[in-house]
C-alpha cells in the first residue's frame, strides 16, 4: 500500500487497521466530506435551555461539597 503524507493508519493490538488519523491541515478537503457525511459540524448546534447560569451550577455544588467535607 502506498504512504501518504498526513494520513497514518493505525492498527489494533491484533495488527488490524482500526482506525485512521489525518492531519487536516495537509488534507482539508477532507473535512467538507467528513461534513457531508455527518461525522462532524463545523457549526454545533447551541440550545441555550439545556444550559444552566453560574449561580444555579453553585447553589447545586456548595451542598455536594460541603456533604464531603464538613460531617
Amino acid at each position: 500500500m502506498a504512504r501518504i503524507s498526513g494520513i497514518q493508519i493505525e492498527n489494533d493490538s491484533k495488527g488490524v487497521p482500526a482506525y485512521v488519523r489525518i492531519d487536516l491541515k495537509k488534507h482539508k478537503e477532507v473535512l467538507t466530506l467528513l461534513e457531508h457525511k455527518g461525522a462532524i459540524e463545523l457549526e454545533p448546534e447551541i440550545n441555550p435551555g439545556k444550559y444552566i447560569t453560574g449561580d444555579e451550577l453553585m447553589k447545586s455544588l456548595i451542598p455536594r461539597i460541603e456533604k464531603l467535607f464538613v460531617k
